[in-house]
C-alpha cells in the first residue's frame, strides 16, 4: 500500500510540474528538437501511415503543433487526476470498511449527518438538500 501511495505522489507531483508549466514552453521544446533535429540532418524513413490532415503552410502547421501538445498536456493531467481520483475513492472505500467493522455503521452518502460529542452520538439529519440555481 505505501508502494501505491509513493508511486501516486510522485505523479501528482510531475503532474504539479505539468501544470506550472505552460503549453508555450512546451511548443517551444517542440521547435528546439525539431532545430536540432535538422541540423543533425538524420535521414529518417518516411511512416508508412495514411496522411489525415495536411496544411497549407507554416502558420498552420504552428498552429495545429500548439493545439496538439495542448491536447496531449491535457490528456497527462487527467490521466494524473484519474489516478487521484481512484486513489481517493480507494481511502473512502476504506474508511466505510474500518467504520462497519469498528461500529456496525455506514454513512450514506446522500445524507448529512452530526456528530454530537456531548451526546457521544452520530445523527442523521437528512438527505443533501442541492443547491438552488439562481
Amino acid at each position: 500500500m505505501r508502494k501505491i501511495v509513493a508511486v501516486l505522489m510522485l505523479i501528482m507531483f510531475v503532474a504539479g510540474l505539468v501544470l506550472v508549466v505552460d503549453d508555450a514552453a512546451f511548443a517551444a521544446w517542440g521547435k528546439k528538437k525539431e532545430k536540432e533535429a535538422e541540423a543533425q540532418e538524420v535521414a529518417v524513413a518516411p511512416s508508412e501511415g495514411k496522411v489525415v490532415c495536411s496544411f497549407k503552410n507554416d502558420e498552420q502547421m504552428t498552429e495545429f503543433e500548439q493545439l496538439y501538445i495542448s491536447k496531449q498536456a491535457t490528456f497527462g493531467r487527467m490521466g494524473v487526476l484519474q489516478a487521484y481520483f481512484s486513489m481517493e475513492q480507494n481511502n473512502l472505500t476504506e474508511i466505510d470498511r474500518q467504520m462497519q467493522e469498528k461500529f456496525g455503521f455506514r454513512m450514506d452518502p446522500n445524507n448529512m449527518y452530526d456528530l454530537n460529542r456531548e451526546n457521544k452520538e452520530i445523527r442523521e439529519l437528512g438527505p443533501i438538500v442541492p443547491p438552488t440555481q439562481p
